[in-house]
């Protein structure tokens, strides 16, 4: 597909077919989410893969009880090692652009997910602690967003959006 017609698909998946997602559609994923940029080049973002079911439950409890999440066929879950970040930019490094980077990576995985003809939804509210202690990560690994993927098995949703108006602005804000 063209960047134009995936970006034009991309939608949150909440509902998914039960059916196996082939690793080589996973791979090419990846392999696009890896190129990611990073605040310095500092590379602060890591991907877990979770096939799990066990695991994938935790996980969507952890997600405030979204259990979608443990009905996708598998997980994505973007973590960032703060570490990394801090090392350049102190505490704007771990509080602001191991976020940032993390965000540009999950937005890679959901368009690369749309273009392998797959659904997938960007899960941002969870208990980090929580989310930590199921993947077994230590305090300096931050979990980023949780993305469960497979075949979508809901229709589209359609949602009003602002017009182009209400959003770009010309020379300062509000100026239209």
């Amino acid at each position: 597909m063209d960047l134009e017609t995936v970006v034009k698909k991309r939608r949150m998946c909440r509902e998914f077919l039960d059916r196996d997602v082939p690793q080589e559609k996973i791979d090419r994923i990846l392999d696009l989410a890896l190129r990611y940029p990073s605040a310095g080049h500092t590379e602060p973002q890591e991907f877990i893969v979770v096939r799990d079911q066990r695991v994938k439950e935790n996980l969507a409890q952890a997600a405030l009880e979204q259990m979608f999440v443990a009905q996708a066929p598998l997980v994505i879950v973007v973590v960032s090692d703060t570490r990394r970040s801090a090392r350049r930019y102190g505490e704007r490094g771990v509080h602001f652009f191991s976020v940032t980077d993390g965000s540009f990576a999950a937005m890679l995985i959901l368009l690369a997910v749309v273009n392998e003809g797959l659904g997938a939804c960007f899960v941002g509210s969870f208990y980090d602690e929580e989310v930590q202690e199921v993947l077994g990560l230590p305090e300096a690994i931050r979990p980023i967003g949780i993305i469960p993927i497979g075949y979508c098995a809901e229709g589209p949703r359609e949602f009003p959006r602002r017009s182009k108006a209400q959003i770009i602005h010309r020379d300062r804000y509000g100026s239209g």
